[in-house]
């Protein structure tokens, strides 16, 4: 019986090939493009995109249309028409433009801002892909680790299967005790409740695995083996340094903060336009209707001597009326308003510099230990690669000892319990290993 573990999975893999499986890379891919915070990151980032259009519109002149309707009940006289009159009704239309001509380049800086904080937003999607990313793999790998532990009960089960077939035949005989038949029947038993507990360890993580993708309805989901080989870095002692240094311009959280002190500055500036004069130039274009009730709408000629339509259209484009004006306005005293917020957006900038030097300290020393733990995990797996082979050959002298009567079957389920042990120890160190290195690659 020579069993090698890591051979174990893609043995059980060809036995369920025709299952639908999915690779890391593809549960990765597709959990970017369904996940609920990717999204949501993503619908940030169009409201983002909307803050840099109506940034840009600070630059266009605004424009307003405004017309009322008035009734004027009882005894009045108008002066216009030197009438007196009961009831009277009015309509006044104007349309009115504005636009800024100076306002301390706060436009100018709005757009900046709102340039940078959409770029922000973008890295924090990074983030967000980045998180999901070592989410997505520890599930997947934990869906692997499940998969070669439910092997291994398998494989426990079927030996202590042909040991109680091979200790009742030879109770049978007369050759065996009832009891010793009945420890191995015992231990069956335990081996049958393993199994069945492997087996609904891998369904449960098959299920949160689907969850996390969003793709419960689907039947048959199986996932594919990875290949250890296909993952491991080339370690050297200066791979740490070389990766700080690329992660200092690539790593998403960095690139973020960075922009939170552009953000800051901006911000800054903003304030201080409040200590410049605004400019505005403004426009405006109107007219009125007036009317009597009950009476139409006539006006008295002098020059003719005869009264004259003054109907709605007439008498709108007789009065009609433009303003051209430039308005400015010179900050004097607000309160001590814009001081205290030139004073908030240093200081925020200060704490935008502070957390940077701090994150890169925290990410110089996440890469050290992540690069101690590959070497860690690394070394873990070759030492229980070595008490497998130990355990393995220890149970095989001991499976045949035990056949031919030499040692007892308590000292046969100790080694048999301690091949075991070691079967999951290895399972162990080595999902443990690829998950460290999934974490390391991470940072490149």
């Amino acid at each position: 019986m020579k069993i090698k573990i890591f051979y174990i999975t893609f043995l059980f893999y060809i036995s369920i090939a025709s299952q639908n499986k999915w690779s890391l890379e593809k549960c990765i891919l597709y959990a970017k493009n369904h996940n609920i915070n990717v999204l949501k990151q993503q619908l940030l980032n169009n409201t983002n995109n909307k803050d840099i259009t109506i940034a840009k519109g600070n630059y266009l002149p605004d424009a307003n249309f405004y017309a009322s309707q008035g009734f004027s009940l009882g005894n009045s006289f108008n002066v216009s028409t030197g009438v007196g009159q009961l009831e009277s009704r009015f309509n006044t239309f104007s349309l009115s433009s504005s636009i800024a001509i100076f306002n301390g380049f706060a436009n100018k800086y709005r757009l900046q801002q709102a340039k940078i904080n959409a770029e922000k937003g973008l890295v924090d999607l990074e983030q967000v892909e980045l998180n999901l990313s070592l989410d997505i793999t520890n599930k997947y790998l934990q869906v692997l680790f499940n998969k070669e532990i439910l092997v291994v009960a398998e494989e426990q089960e079927l030996i202590s299967s042909r040991e109680v077939e091979r200790l009742l035949k030879l109770y049978q005989l007369t050759l065996k005790s009832k009891s010793e038949l009945l420890q191995m029947e015992a231990t069956l038993a335990l081996d049958n409740k393993e199994v069945i507990i492997a087996r609904n360890n891998l369904n449960t993580s098959l299920i949160e695995l689907k969850g996390q993708l969003d793709i419960n309805d689907l039947k048959d989901f199986d996932i594919d083996y990875i290949d250890i080989t296909s993952l491991e870095p080339t370690i050297n002692s200066s791979i740490s340094d070389t990766i700080y240094n690329k992660a200092l311009i690539t790593n998403p959280l960095l690139k973020s903060i960075k922009l939170d002190m552009d953000l800051s500055k901006k911000s800054l500036q903003i304030a201080k336009t409040a200590f410049y004069p605004s400019i505005n130039f403004n426009y405006s274009f109107g007219s009125n209707y007036y009317h009597i009730q009950g009476r139409d709408d006539l006006v008295f000629n002098q020059d003719t001597g005869l009264f004259e339509d003054n109907g709605f259209f007439k008498q709108l484009n007789n009065n009609k009326t433009h303003y051209i004006g430039f308005s400015a306005s010179i900050p004097v005293f607000n309160k001590f308003l814009t001081k205290s917020n030139i004073d908030k957006a240093k200081i925020e900038l200060e704490i935008s510099e502070v957390e940077l030097q701090n994150q890169k300290k925290e990410l110089k020393n996440k890469i050290n230990i992540a690069y101690n733990n590959v070497l860690t995990s690394k070394s873990t797996l070759k030492a229980s690669q070595s008490v497998l082979l130990s355990q393995e050959e220890s149970f095989k002298i001991a499976l045949e000892k035990y056949k031919k009567g030499y040692i007892s079957s308590y000292e046969f389920l100790e080694s048999k319990s301690r091949y075991i042990q070691a079967q999951s120890e290895l399972i162990k160190s080595k999902y443990n290993y690829l998950f460290k290195i999934k974490v390391f690659l991470e940072y490149h």
